[in-house]
């Protein structure tokens, strides 16, 4: 039920502010990113699991249904996931600020699609280059994920309301989920120089000054060639 409700609430306010009901996933590039992605995964994984622990352990009658708990390990993975999406964030913010016309984006002109999360998203290769930091990445979360969900799964079939505390991660796949994620954020440090082709964020920019100074309804805000084939002319 906890994971039904999020993924309405996520899908709702999705589709308002940016049109998909994936628009979570999307970062203030317009475009889907890697880092959105993992913190959700994580967070639709422990918040449904702390509920429905707590909701079995009421409907059994134990007395302090919120008196079993969650293992180093667990929260080492989720402070993992916050700080590397920090600090992307950080990377990002500090690129879009110093060089904008590097870097690519998207909009209502140029949609952002789903294989962005793989890509080089800056420089001349932008959307033509695989991040292979991010390709690795992806997939050591999404293992990761997964086991977790079955090993928790089992827990919850084997114990019920008996259960007094969270499954742990083996410290192990711990480390080398920080070493992923340290790659990941290492490979975001360096700037890759040329200019995306199709949208950039500074023709994004320029755009909405322009529709906001002038009052004009949003347009694309340059002309220029899509990077999508499915957006060609």
């Amino acid at each position: 039920m906890a994971t039904l409700t999020m993924l309405l609430a996520a899908a709702y306010l999705g589709a308002i502010v940016r049109g998909s009901v994936l628009g979570l996933l999307i970062d203030a590039r317009g475009r889907f990113s890697l880092s959105h992605l993992q913190m959700v995964l994580w967070t639709f994984v422990v918040i449904p699991l702390i509920a429905g622990v707590t909701a079995g352990r009421l409907l059994a009658g134990v007395a302090d249904a919120l008196s079993f708990s969650i293992p180093p390990s667990l929260l080492a993975v989720m402070g993992i996931s916050i700080a590397s999406t920090a600090g992307a964030i950080v990377v990002k913010s500090t690129k879009d600020m110093q060089a904008p016309e590097r870097i690519a984006a998207s909009d209502a002109s140029d949609r952002p699609h789903f294989s962005q999360v793989f890509l080089v998203e800056e420089g001349e290769l932008a959307d033509r280059t695989i991040d292979i930091t991010k390709f690795q990445n992806f997939w050591f979360t999404l293992i990761l994920v997964t086991a977790y969900v079955s090993l928790a799964a089992s827990h919850i079939k084997k114990l019920g309301a008996a259960m007094t505390a969270l499954p742990e991660f083996n410290e192990t796949l711990v480390v080398l989920l920080l070493i992923s994620h340290a790659g990941y954020l290492a490979s975001k440090l360096p700037a890759r120089q040329g200019k995306p082709e199709g949208l950039t964020l500074a023709s994004k920019l320029a755009g909405a000054k322009a529709v906001l100074s002038l009052g004009l309804p949003d347009a694309p805000p340059a002309t220029y060639v899509p990077r999508n084939p499915g957006n060609r002319q």
